[in-house]
């Protein structure tokens, strides 16, 4: 069950949407601005966000730049009637994962949000298995898959925290740096905190 999070100011468009998620088991919350929703996050960090762009006080743009000011990780599905390629362009270069068409159907909400596990699958499966070889000292081939996890993710938190974990014996300092960029992008990100007070003990 994954925690969802719904921000639109349309009462009908939050309904479709947790209707959709409540029905596969997830636990959702909506929201009808930015601020609401941001004030929620520093609680509770979701697992998905959908978000209009058109929103009041601060617009769906604004927020997703907020979000990645406040280097929170969180996927985000973009649900809007405003398909300009000026807002679309905007959109995805903040990171989002996908862009829905009001009006749209339960299934597209369903297949968006499918596709936003699997790209976080994707990511936790590599994320285990450079860490497998690290500890079965493949250092060569730990580093050919990190090279690719940083240009694949590069908003995640993980090749920062798995590269330190790489250099951490020969190289504390240089650790200890992208220990601190793996906790700028989650500052939730227990085991880089762990690993960076061990480092700076």
């Amino acid at each position: 069950m994954a925690l969802v999070y719904v921000v639109d100011d349309e009462l009908n468009v939050r309904r479709i949407v947790k209707k959709a998620m409540e029905n596969e088991d997830n636990e959702v919350h909506t929201f009808v601005t930015a601020e609401e929703a941001l004030e929620e996050i520093e609680k509770r960090k979701p697992d998905l966000l959908f978000t209009d762009l058109s929103l009041p006080s601060m617009n769906g743009i604004q927020f997703l730049n907020e979000l990645k000011n406040r280097a929170y990780s969180i996927p985000v599905i973009v649900v809007s009637s405003d398909t300009s390629p000026e807002s679309m362009r905007s959109a995805f270069k903040e990171g989002i994962v996908d862009f829905l068409t009001k009006p749209f159907t339960p299934q597209e909400i369903r297949d968006a949000f499918e596709l936003a596990l699997r790209e976080q699958d994707s990511i936790y499966k590599r994320a285990r298995e450079i860490r497998r070889l690290i500890e079965e000292g493949e250092i060569g081939s730990a580093e050919s898959l990190m090279s690719k996890l940083f240009s694949d993710f590069p908003d995640s938190p993980f090749p920062h925290f798995l590269y330190a974990l790489l250099v951490a014996k020969d190289k504390p300092k240089l650790a200890i740096k992208h220990l601190k960029a793996s906790l700028s992008l989650d500052g939730d990100f227990k085991e880089a905190s762990d690993e960076l007070k061990k480092l700076e003990e």
